[in-house]
């Protein structure tokens, strides 16, 4: 059940979607940050999708304590499914996330909103600092920015492989170190069906629908490496069972919007991760390959998994892969 405590009138400049499951022991500290921002025309859209813990009664009283918070409670759906219902919510000039185990930087916001807005971009992002599980959010007097360097690209090849290329901070999936104008996101949102795998497939999503993006060099975001993440699971059928759904978006997302000289890149890449997560792992671990053959039966030899684009010898060893184990 939906509870909604929408009540200005007038439209802030940026929407902060937080979608949360579970995550009461990171939840101060996150909406701490977006409440500390230096910048403060915004609301703050949490979308709590049915979590068991004690996240009701914080996000309750955050809302309490400041009406720019807007609560949001509803059945267990998915992470997608809480980010679409903040999406379809927001009304800000500019749209945000926030993971619930993240905070953001002191003058995250300023930073972001002045880039975008005297670059007149349609996404501008920033970087994510690695913080561990048990980092605490402090003063953050030591994280305030004053125009920090910044470069300004468009959606061609060149300019979208500029962007898998800025490092580990900067990645390009990294959907919560950004902000989006809303226009860019009218008709794009997260699959739902795809977990993980649905940033990878927004962001591609989304890139095609901006004529300029800036990316700063000023930290936005600590990103916590929690226990509970994905990113920090154990090695289980999970860890590859998302490939086939996701690369079948991918490969439709890939027809409508990019050319074949970025499908080439893109797919190169992409498969290399691929045979990480589903060959060698599944072999360095001793398990589950007939499980990892049997997922990707389903897109072997096909145009969702287009082999043309590695070498031979990575051909080789995909095949052999599924000779023995498929």
């Amino acid at each position: 059940m939906s509870n909604n405590k929408q009540q200005n009138t007038k439209s802030p400049t940026i929407s902060i979607i937080v979608a949360n499951y579970n995550n009461d022991i990171y939840l101060d500290d996150c909406l701490r940050s977006v409440v500390s921002q230096s910048f403060t025309d915004w609301e703050c859209i949490v979308v709590d999708d049915g979590s068991i813990d004690g996240s009701g009664p914080i996000i309750e009283r955050w809302a309490k304590r400041d009406k720019r918070i807007i609560p949001v409670f509803q059945e267990n759906h998915g992470a997608s499914h809480a980010r679409n219902v903040g999406l379809n919510m927001a009304r800000g000039r500019w749209i945000g996330f926030l993971d619930a185990d993240d905070c953001f930087c002191q003058d995250a916001l300023k930073m972001l909103y002045e880039c975008g807005e005297q670059n007149n971009a349609d996404i501008v992002g920033g970087g994510g600092v690695r913080v561990p599980d048990d980092f605490k959010l402090g003063d953050m007097t030591s994280d305030s920015f004053t125009n920090p360097p910044f470069i300004v690209l468009g959606f061609n090849t060149q300019d979208v492989m500029k962007m898998e290329y800025l490092g580990e901070t900067h990645r390009i999936v990294w959907v919560w170190r950004r902000l989006f104008r809303r226009h860019v996101l009218e008709n794009v949102r997260f699959d739902e069906e795809l977990y993980p795998g649905e940033d990878t497939c927004f962001i591609y999503e989304a890139l095609p629908h901006a004529r300029r993006i800036v990316e700063t060099k000023g930290m936005v975001v600590y990103h916590r490496m929690a226990r509970r993440s994905v990113s920090a699971s154990p090695f289980n059928q999970k860890s590859f069972r998302w490939i086939p759904p996701t690369m079948r978006r991918l490969r439709w997302i890939m027809d409508t919007y990019y050319g074949k000289a970025y499908q080439r890149h893109f797919y190169k890449n992409y498969q290399d991760m691929i045979i990480g997560d589903m060959v060698i792992n599944t072999l360095a671990n001793g398990r589950m390959m007939h499980v990892a053959a049997q997922c990707l039966n389903e897109i072997y030899g096909t145009d969702i998994l287009p082999t043309k684009y590695l070498p031979w010898t990575k051909r080789f060893i995909l095949w052999l892969f599924m000779k023995i184990f498929g």
